[in-house]
Parts: C-alpha cells; structure tokens; sequence
C-alpha cells in the first residue's frame, strides 16, 4: 500500500486528504479521457484509416447525424450524472444520520463511487469535444469515426458502471458491510503500526551487527535529561501524524533527548506542552522543526491514529443502541469486530515508544497505544450503554470468552478480569428471569473457570 512506502507525515496527510475526497480521482480520469480523445483525433486525421475496407462503416456516415447522436448522449449523461449524485447524497445523509458523521468518511473514500462520477463526467466533455471536431470535419466531408466509435464504447461502458454502481450502494449501505468496512480500516491501522515498528526493529538491528554488535544501547549524558525546555503548541487542532524520524535527527543534531507528551488523536489547544527537550539551549530554528514534526488539523484520521476507527465502530453500536433506532443486532455485529480486533492484538507485541540515532543512542521518547488502552477503549462505552439491552451483555460476556481463550500476559488477563467484574456488577442490579440468570451464569462460570486456571 502506498501509506507503507510515504515517510513524510504532511505527504501521507495531503494523500488521506486526496483519497477521501470527490474530485481527485474524477479530474484524474477526465485528464487521461481528454487526452485519449486527442490522441484518437490525431489518429483520425493522420493515419488514413478511412481508406480501410473493413473500417469503412466507421467514416462513411452522415454528419448531421452523428452530431446529433452525440448531442444525446451528452445530454443523456448529464441526466444520469444528476442521478449520480443524488445516489450519493442519499447515502451520505443515510450514513450520517443513522451511522453517524464519521462515518461519512468511508463513503466517500469509496473509489467506485469516485470512479462512476469521474467516467460520466469525462463521458459528458468527451462528446462536447467530439461535437465540435465533427462539425469541422463535416465540411470536408470526413468524420472522427475512430473517436466516435471510442464515445459509443465509452457510452455501453457508462451504462454497465450504472448498473454495478446502483448495486454497490445498495451494498454498501447495509449495517453488516459498513460494520466489516470500518473493522477492515481498523486492522489496516493497526498492522501499519506494528509494521512501522517492525522495519525500525529491522533497521536497527542491522545497525547493531554492522556497529556494535555487542554493546547495549545508550542513554543521552543525565545533565541533558535533568534540563528540560517544556515546548508549547503555537497552534490548536487534532494530532494527525508525527514524524517520529525527524524528531530524532534534529535531536542528534543538538546531541539532546526529547520527550513527546501527545498521541496522534490527541486534541492540543493554543500553549499546551506537547514536548520537553532535555537540552542546554534551543535555538528558535530548531524549535520551530520540532513543532514542524506535528500535523495537525481539524479532525481525526486513521494514519497514525488506531483508535479512530474503534471509535468508529463504537459509534454504530452506541446508535444502534438508542431509542430511536433501537437496532441490538447492528451493536452486536460491532461487538464482535471489536472482540475479533482485541484476540488479533493479544498475539502483537506493541511498540516501546523509543527511537535511536545512528549511533545507537536513545533520542527520542513517546506515547504509544498499549492493549489495555484500545481493549478498553473497545468495550467500555457499549458496556456502560448496553445495560438495558441482555442481548448486547451476553455477547460482551462471549466476548471476553474468546479473548480470555487467546490471552497470554497479564494484561490480557487484567483486562478480562475487570471487563468481567464491571458486566457482572451491571446484571447484579437487573430482575432477570430464571431463564436470562441461566445464560449469564453459565457464561461467567466459564470466564471464571479461565481466570482460575490462567489468570
């Protein structure tokens, strides 16, 4: 993917941006369909191809009426660009209203939505250009007929897209396929940062066997790390990416230690300290850089943020959860991405939130995300809005089940002991019926019985 191959935070920010907008990919394609157009024009006027007997059907027709054919089909797909979006508008304000407004990001991230408007759009510009060439043309009379032919593929192609695009947003807009999309973000989030951690492992210990295979690695002097110069926020807005690697060469340039005190996801307001560089003097350059290292903005995103998409998923649950939609089955499906999200990190080893200069010195400290953090994170709100609905409890019980059956370090274990104890305290204070205490009971035993013998 190509978020694997960017380094440059502001880059990876301009293409979160670029993906999930609506007019990247159709300027694209009407790019490349202008340019196709020109190209077959040039083949029409150069390379004799009217002369080719079994071409001969292609040029030798009315001009009048191919201009008016074309005029159809412009304005034909102007019709259906209309219907185009307003597809699309309805299902934006579908998901925002019911899934909520985070969720319009998918939708919009979606390229075959993006591709069905930039194709009819290009559609629409490639006939206007064809009209105005074959009205040129009629005077000698010769047609484009190679790029006529082009704009009746074009309009069959245009008819085929419809059709699959009516069906993938009906598709789409199903809770079930919403819920597996934002879980599929959410993985995608968490293995590029177990990635990110990976190839840095990698690349240092290829420094250690190269360098200094046998010696540890090192601290900073502790005069730089008892000096510390507390660094503000000159701006306001969400953490969206830090660019962890250009925090520690300008620290290894100024032989200092740094100690980031923000997330990405984190929101920082105007004089808040968001670092402390443990440094005898810090030029006002080299304080800029290290705040240039921050992209902020107006919004959470999922480039270096794991939880946003959990907080996705939450979102749904905490909605379908409602009164007014009252939809236990779409907080169900939620609760199990969540639980299949939480067993998947219990075999992960997270990353220790330190970085290394080229001499195997420490230079840089940071927050990371930890597995009690987004396991937390995953279950808390649906279990503390769930207390009305048995349905949502159970499958939380369930839930734990499973992770408690993966869990292997003491977190792990932590984290299913007090997730247990929270829910069994919630069903306390309800008057079930024997047959609902039945199935609460049965399923503590067994969150009990693996407590026992592991935790």
């Amino acid at each position: 993917m190509l978020l694997s191959i960017l380094k440059n935070t502001h880059l990876l920010k301009n293409y979160d941006a670029i993906k999930t907008s609506f007019w990247f990919t159709p300027c694209l394609i009407l790019f490349f369909t202008i340019i196709s157009c020109m190209i077959l024009l040039f083949i029409d006027l150069y390379a004799g191809l009217d002369a080719v007997h079994w071409l001969a059907f292609l040029y030798h027709a009315d001009a009048n009426i191919t201009r008016s054919l074309l005029t159809t089909i412009a304005s034909s797909v102007m019709t259906v660009v209309s219907i185009t979006f307003s597809i699309t508008i309805v299902a934006l304000t579908t998901a925002s209203s019911q899934f909520g407004p985070r969720l319009i990001r998918n939708f919009m991230e979606d390229k075959s939505t993006q591709m069905v408007l930039g194709v009819f759009i290009s559609l629409f510009i490639y006939c206007l250009i064809l009209v105005r060439m074959t009205d040129d043309f009629a005077e000698g009379h010769f047609l484009p007929g190679l790029t006529f032919a082009g704009a009746i593929a074009m309009t069959l192609c245009g008819i085929l897209l419809l059709i699959y695009f009516i069906h993938h947003v009906s598709q789409n807009l199903q809770s079930d396929n919403i819920i597996d999309n934002v879980y599929s973000e959410l993985q995608y989030s968490i293995n590029q940062i177990f990635k990110q951690q990976k190839e840095e492992g990698a690349t240092s210990s290829e420094n250690n066997a190269i360098t200094k295979p046998n010696i540890e690695r090192k601290l900073v002097s502790p005069v730089n790390k008892r000096e510390a110069i507390p660094l503000k926020s000159s701006a306001c807005g969400y953490i969206q990416t830090i660019n962890y690697a250009h925090l520690t060469k300008v620290m290894k340039k100024l032989d200092g230690y740094l100690e980031v005190s923000v997330n990405p996801g984190d929101f920082v307001v105007n004089r808040m300290i968001t670092m402390n560089c443990h440094i005898k003097h810090l030029s006002k350059e080299d304080e800029k850089s290290l705040h240039n290292s921050f992209t902020l903005g107006p919004k959470r995103t999922p480039i270096e943020d794991p939880e946003f998409a959990a907080h996705q998923l939450i979102e749904i649950a905490l909605r379908a959860l409602s009164p007014g939609i009252n939809d236990p089955y779409s907080a169900i499906a939620c609760v199990d991405k969540l639980t299949a999200m939480i067993c998947n990190l219990t075999h992960k080893n997270f990353p220790q939130g330190t970085t290394y200069d080229e001499d195997d010195i420490e230079r840089v400290s940071y927050k990371t995300t930890s597995f009690q953090n987004l396991a937390n994170i995953a279950y808390n709100q649906i279990r503390q809005y769930s207390r009305t609905c048995l349905a949502v409890q159970l499958r939380l019980l369930e839930g734990l089940i499973r992770v408690a059956e993966q869990a292997s370090l003491p977190t792990h274990w932590s984290f299913v002991r007090h997730q247990k104890q929270m829910i069994e305290h919630s069903l306390k204070q309800q008057n079930l019926i024997d047959l609902d205490k039945k199935e609460v009971t049965n399923r503590l035993q067994i969150l009990d019985e693996h407590l026992k013998n592991n935790g």
